[in-house]
């Protein structure tokens, strides 16, 4: 449910907040551009505190990458600045062994805190696989076995490994924009649950309208053999955040806290999108700023800086290639784990979604890709850097 908060702010601000709504806030333009830039004056936040050191990272900017052409079909040809300086892109970042090899931000500051939308999956995921390794969850346990309130509903029975790896079986695949737009989807109504869309539309279940996240992912049927088929499904993510909530007994916004923000040098705090009962919006919820998702970035890397060493081990880092079996398909793709939308056998790793967020990780090379973007349209079209192009070319 988005709340608007009235501060003194300049005539222009002013006018956008005035203007966000629920039914608005991510259909594009300058509403969505002041939106995903100042969620908490529009959602209720949970806070993600930082530690106390931060890892520096020195620039040494390379010309040369901004100039690298890009070609796409049925396209002029333009460069990777050029890209980047066109409208849809707020900032980007390239990384090399911890510095900062290009950075541009053609429309927000190096310190704003950008929605991130579904990267924050990734944390989500690391949080989960971090206390696999200490023994407080055990992925081939059943859903039901951490929260019982879905036992007899279409999540009994599967286990969390095919929740973590997108492979429950649940329906809600998101598969188009009508996933966002229909209230007869169920990631429509998993949204309306959390307070991302609006609850008016008939036929709504009652918990979608209570707010209960429980109680709606409660309601949800299966509709293929779980394990067998990777589908795009937010409430994976959902069930996930529930579950690390439980075993820990803290908030999910704690857990990541606790686990990787207060760890990986961050600068700022982040931010963790809530509803009204403080159920999380842990598929796409989290805000940060480039430089700090820069910084977890990096502690996937083979050699992190000396702060963030240790922090994601590398026997887990070696569960997101494995975990599934080492065969790569002909493009060297293996099987997508633990909520990450490109693994291969080059040991990269890369997070991405709506309106034009991302994280890209080379781990042999040490190379980083972060950008956070806003849509132009209700409806925008997949427009990603060339993130592996930028890695092989100049690292």
């Amino acid at each position: 449910m988005l709340l608007l908060s009235f501060a003194r702010s300049p005539p222009r601000q002013q006018q956008l907040r005035a203007r966000v709504t629920v039914e608005n806030w991510d259909k594009g333009g300058a509403v969505s551009h002041w939106a995903y830039l100042h969620v908490s004056e529009v959602s209720p936040t949970a806070i993600i505190r930082r530690g106390r050191s931060i890892v520096d990272l020195p620039q040494q900017l390379r010309p040369e990458i901004g100039a690298l052409k890009l070609l796409h079909a049925h396209e002029p040809e333009q460069t990777l600045e050029q890209f980047v300086n066109n409208g849809a892109v707020d900032g980007c970042i390239v990384l090399h062994a911890g510095e900062i090899v290009f950075e541009k931000y053609p429309s927000i500051h190096p310190d704003d805190l950008h929605l991130a939308m579904s990267v924050g999956k990734a944390f989500v995921a690391t949080a989960l696989a971090l206390l696999e390794d200490e023994g407080k969850i055990d992925l081939e346990k059943p859903v039901e076995y951490y929260l019982p309130e879905l036992k007899g509903s279409g999540w009994q029975g599967v286990r969390l490994r095919d929740v973590a790896d997108v492979r429950s079986g649940m329906e809600g695949e998101e598969t188009s924009n009508d996933a966002y737009r229909n209230p007869a989807h169920k990631e429509f109504q998993y949204e309306a649950t959390l307070g991302w869309q609006p609850r008016t539309a008939p036929n709504l279940p009652d918990a979608v309208r209570r707010g209960d996240l429980l109680g709606f992912l409660a309601t949800l049927k299966r509709v293929r053999n779980p394990g067998e088929t990777w589908a795009y499904t937010s409430t994976n993510t959902a069930v996930l955040g529930e579950v690390i909530s439980r075993v820990t007994g803290q908030s999910l916004a704690d857990v990541i806290s606790e686990l990787i923000w207060s760890k990986i040098g961050a600068e700022h705090y982040a931010l963790l999108v809530v509803n009204e009962r403080g159920f999380p919006i842990a598929s796409g919820g989290m805000c940060m700023t480039l430089r700090d998702l820069a910084r977890f970035g990096m502690a996937f890397t083979k050699h992190p800086p000396s702060l963030e060493q240790g922090i994601i081990p590398d026997r887990i880092v070696d569960r997101f290639f494995n975990s599934r079996g080492g065969s790569a398909d002909q493009k060297g793709m293996l099987p997508l784990t633990y909520q990450w939308d490109l693994v291969s056998n080059q040991h990269e790793l890369a997070k991405g979604d709506w309106a034009g967020q991302l994280l890209y990780i080379n781990r042999d090379k040490a190379v980083v890709v972060a950008y956070s973007g806003t849509n132009q349209t209700a409806n925008p079209k997949m427009e990603p850097l060339p993130c592996r192009i930028i890695a092989k070319t100049f690292f």
